[in-house]
């Protein structure tokens, strides 16, 4: 009977050997299982690529230039005067263009141009520098009520044919001092002039919009002013309109010269050229 029981014990043992050797292989192991070649593959597609920063500042492109006016126009002192100003109005692109004003040359135009409440007398420019012949001073001679009662002007020549909207672009070089004081004007005050394309077909209404508009003030040394103007009427006769240039505002002397203008066709190329030649 003994014999028996210590042969169950045995075999006992003997079946439980490995499952005590196994355990002693783990002796000391954190009991966290280690990770397998398809756990570590996976730890590494997951682990984020260090990314780089944005830029703290942005690349903005250099602004560009604005677009410039025409280049000032160089005068060739070599040319007679109107073959100057001719030139000048092609370079900043008028096109076909008119003379309006009668005369052969500058002197004979220049004769044309009348006054009305001013005295006219022929003025001595030999020593003055300008490129053009002939000039006239007006002087105001009384204190007229409108300031268009006082003026000096000059009618379009005959048989040039112009339909409405039409420029007349032009150029007249002016200085003026104001001689005393008036009902109106300080002896100080600044001369002044009005122009205008004056017409009787709308009973003498419009003045052309001639730019540049309105009251103007002239220096006492001599001014170059491009003008330009347009054709607002249907005119029948173009000997109707007028260049009229009224200096009625108290007791003022003006010198006059250089006076030419054109007609030039009504068109967005022209009406562009002329704002850039009067500097709008």
């Amino acid at each position: 009977m003994k014999n028996l029981k210590l042969l169950a014990l045995l075999f006992i043992i003997v079946l439980i050997s490995p499952m005590l050797f196994a355990c002693g292989e783990n002796d000391g192991d954190s009991g966290t299982p280690a990770p397998t070649a398809a756990t570590a593959d996976a730890a590494e597609e997951t682990t984020p690529e260090p990314t780089t920063p944005e830029p703290t500042t942005t690349t903005t492109a250099a602004p560009t230039e604005p677009p410039t006016t025409t280049e000032p126009f160089v005068p060739d002192t070599a040319m007679g005067y109107w073959d100057q100003i001719t030139a000048e109005l092609a370079h900043y692109g008028l096109t076909g263009g008119v003379p309006v004003f009668q005369g052969d040359d500058d002197e004979a135009l220049m004769r044309r141009l009348g006054a009305t409440n001013a005295r006219r007398t022929e003025l001595d420019i030999s020593g003055d520098g300008v490129p053009f012949t002939f000039a006239w001073n007006y002087a105001t001679t009384r204190d007229v009520d409108n300031f268009w009662d006082s003026n000096f002007s000059m009618t379009f020549a005959r048989d040039i044919d112009t339909e409405q909207d039409d420029l007349i672009v032009g150029v007249l070089w002016i200085r003026g001092t104001r001689t005393d004081a008036s009902e109106n004007y300080f002896a100080d005050d600044e001369p002044i002039f009005y122009m205008a394309i004056k017409t009787p077909t709308d009973n003498w209404a419009t003045e052309g919009e001639v730019t540049p508009r309105g009251e103007q003030f002239a220096q006492d040394t001599w001014q170059k002013v491009f003008f330009y103007g347009r054709v607002m009427n249907d005119e029948t006769q173009s000997a109707n309109m007028a260049f009229q240039v009224f200096i009625g505002y108290g007791f003022q002397n003006f010198d006059v010269g250089g006076v030419v203008a054109y007609k030039f066709p009504g068109n967005r190329d022209n009406e562009r050229a002329a704002m850039n030649l009067a500097g709008f």
